[in-house]
């Protein structure tokens, strides 16, 4: 049975070498990983997020009495009145998270981490850029002072400290602790090639060009709780020079990512978070208190140019058997040969030697990946 699956087979290859074409253009492609030391990101981030929420006085029952702040709303227009033995009223509060941040001086140094594939064809001078993954902020979270801007509030007033607070006008700004970037992910759609230009350079070395398409998703939080920022697909252009060194290459490249996604109108309630009143605001100095916002929309923009270092072997073609650097029907020949002879190199889908092999092996040879 299995002589005559053999006779089939190898009278089947030999039909497909009839109808199939003589070879398929060879791409020589080799799979990058980003050195981390050596490439940097230069950003700039901005947010705004329109909140509603109140304040409430600490009251934190592990300071003494006399040091727990508490929070009173006005008990006429003109006047606070007396406060209870406990009383601690929540104050509501309006305006808008603010916070923007850049290092265009360098500094911090932000270092990203990442794969993508790319595939060259010198004889046609193109190439291919493929799943491109990357996560530009991987050194660590960058972190800029997050603001609340146009603070308005209900008269109110406190004990420990003394103050009172009619409502006069917005607070034009308060700071209201840091925003972190603690991820920022620009990834090329899986399988999805992007096309370029190839221009020979120095000898195994070529400049490149590829527009390509790649989806930026930032990962933000404010005092513990995430603010809210839809993915958005981006245009970019990626260019660079690669050097081919045998089976190894080199690749030094660079683009740049605009992202600027509608707001996002989704609302976001953030964790109750502790705030003392700056000394030098007009709003009460000193005052201990936790506010408990809700985002009622967030709009998170971002501009980052990426510089990339990078190195990675070639990537083998499973469908080239004979080695050729191309794949032709003696290909075929040649794989049926190692699968009939129990040759373990014929197992391409690592499951053990089966009849699914041929069947991933001719899927290969007829959609060829890139590296074929």
């Amino acid at each position: 049975m299995r002589s005559s699956a053999r006779v089939m087979l190898f009278a089947s290859a030999a039909m497909l070498s009839c109808v199939a074409g003589s070879t398929a253009l060879a791409i020589d492609a080799f799979n990058f990983t980003v050195t981390q030391s050596t490439s940097s990101v230069t950003y700039n981030f901005g947010v705004n997020a329109p909140f509603t929420g109140s304040l409430l006085g600490e009251n934190d029952p592990l300071k003494p009495a006399t040091e727990q702040t508490r929070t009173k709303r006005f008990a006429t227009f003109f006047s606070c009145g007396a406060f209870g033995a406990a009383q601690n009223d929540p104050v509501n509060i309006s305006g808008a998270v603010v916070a923007a941040g850049n290092n265009s001086s360098g500094t911090p140094a932000v270092r990203p981490t990442g794969t993508f594939k790319l595939g060259i064809n010198p004889a046609a001078n193109t190439c291919v850029l493929q799943d491109f993954d990357a996560n530009l902020v991987a050194s660590g979270a960058i972190g800029f002072v997050a603001s609340l801007n146009s603070f308005t509030y209900q008269s109110f007033c406190t004990v420990n400290p003394s103050c009172s607070a009619p409502f006069l006008f917005a607070i034009p700004s308060l700071e209201v602790g840091s925003v972190s970037v603690t991820a920022l992910r620009a990834v090329q759609a899986p399988a999805t090639p992007a096309s370029g230009t190839l221009t020979p350079g120095a000898p195994n070395t070529w400049t490149f060009t590829v527009p390509v398409t790649l989806t930026v998703t930032p990962t933000i939080t404010l005092n513990g709780g995430t603010i809210a920022s839809d993915p958005q697909v981006v245009p970019a252009i990626v260019t660079g020079t690669i050097t081919r060194s045998g089976n190894t290459a080199t690749i030094t490249a660079s683009t740049s990512i605009d992202a600027s996604p509608p707001a996002n109108t989704t609302p976001t309630a953030l964790p109750a978070a502790p705030l003392t009143i700056p000394p030098t605001s007009p709003l009460c100095p000193g005052i201990n208190v936790i506010t408990t916002l809700t985002l009622t929309s967030q709009t998170v923009t971002t501009t980052s140019t990426i510089a990339i270092n990078g190195s990675g072997p070639q990537i083998v073609c499973p469908c080239d058997p004979d080695g050729s650097g191309t794949t032709t029907v003696a290909d075929i020949f040649e794989y049926l040969n190692r699968w009939f002879s129990g040759d373990p190199r014929a197992d391409i889908n690592g499951g053990g030697l089966q009849v699914s092999d041929i069947f991933d092996f001719l899927n290969c040879w007829f959609s060829p990946p890139l590296g074929c």
